[in-house]
């Protein structure tokens, strides 16, 4: 998938809003598990903002989410878009429940 957007800014995956993982694993509810914080001080909540989009990794996603999207624990979408959820964590956005 070419088009997943995230907004988790402090992921090491992320890169002008764009994941950069070669695959990601979306969870049972929704979370997304490759979310690693990155661990470069320097990064500032800005600096995905000003960072040049990588829209050529084609990112597999894996999924257990029972949504709509998801056949065989693969993700069919079009695209999808991962933001940071109200506890913190990566969550899909794109998630419709089946």
């Amino acid at each position: 998938m070419y088009d997943l957007k995230c907004g988790q800014k402090d992921c090491r995956h992320n890169h002008g809003y764009c994941c950069c993982a070669k695959c990601i694993c979306v969870s049972q509810g929704t979370e997304c598990t490759t979310y690693e914080k990155s661990q470069n001080d320097m990064k500032t909540e800005a600096s995905a903002e000003f960072a040049k989009p990588d829209n050529s990794v084609d990112t597999a996603v894996d999924c257990t989410a029972p949504c709509l999207f998801n056949r065989s624990n693969k993700c069919v979408a079009n695209g999808i878009t991962v933001s940071t959820a109200d506890d913190g964590t990566a969550e899909c956005l794109t998630f419709i429940k089946k």
